[in-house]
């Protein structure tokens, strides 16, 4: 006889088009909010009697050789590092702007257009509120504080007892490493956890490979092997994990 399915002790979830709606796949300002977002980036950089400093200066010495080694995340299971990129550009303005300040100059004008997903705070609430465990499980281009104050911002940090960062781990899903990392930090088993992304393609992927249930927020990413639970919406959440919790699993 096979054994019972042990109860459900913790929750791990994906940032993006899970907990925030950011508008693109990406997470990264585009169209008028990366123009915006270099607008003030030149601004913070620019200096009387400094060097001349204009777009094609961002393109050549920060954003094209960071584009390039982005292409590459996938086959290298990383993020591109920013900081070699940013150190060219200060060299070349003669400032002296931490990584983060700079990146924060550029990423503002997008933050504010960032929404939550629709019931995700009341579906993250309702899981603290029962003292399920939580943890983020997130890939990200660019370093943890920006997204940190997002979720500071829309109400979903107090709820997470732990933050797992793709740009600060060295490592991306579908790689079960963070997911590994994640567990450790809670004190929970994978066989007690669950996965909840919106892409079968990493979280549904990194989910299987950690050995732990997977529940796949429906969305375009459908490539890949199918998740232990679908979720038409985020507010069908709680109820998934109140029933994984009592150890009921069909």
């Amino acid at each position: 006889m096979a054994p019972a399915p042990r109860p459900l002790r913790a929750v791990l979830l994906d940032m993006g088009g899970v907990l925030l709606d950011f508008g693109n796949a990406e997470g990264l300002p585009v169209g008028r909010h990366d123009w915006r977002g270099r607008e003030a980036l030149l601004a913070l950089l620019r200096r009387p009697g400094g060097p001349p400093l204009a777009q094609k200066h961002l393109d050549e010495l920060l954003f094209d050789p960071w584009k390039r080694e982005h292409a590459r995340r996938y086959e290298q299971v990383r993020e591109a590092d920013w900081h070699p990129h940013l150190a060219r550009l200060r060299r070349h303005a003669k400032r002296r702007f931490s990584d983060r300040r700079l990146l924060a100059a550029w990423f503002a004008p997008f933050a504010e257009t960032v929404t939550p997903v629709p019931g995700a705070r009341e579906a993250v609430a309702a899981l603290a509120a029962a003292g399920v465990p939580l943890a983020l499980v997130s890939n990200i281009p660019l370093p943890s504080p920006l997204y940190r104050e997002l979720l500071a911002r829309h109400g979903f940090l107090p709820a997470f007892r732990h933050l797992q960062w793709s740009y600060d781990a060295g490592s991306r899903k579908p790689s079960p490493a963070m997911l590994h990392a994640a567990l450790a930090a809670l004190g929970v088993p994978p066989e007690e956890a669950l996965m909840v992304g919106d892409r079968r393609s990493a979280d549904v992927v990194a989910g299987r490979a950690a050995g732990v249930a997977t529940a796949w927020l429906r969305s375009p990413d459908s490539a890949g092997p199918a998740p232990d639970f679908e979720l038409a919406a985020m507010a069908e959440l709680p109820a998934l994990v109140t029933r994984l919790r009592e150890g009921r699993r069909g």
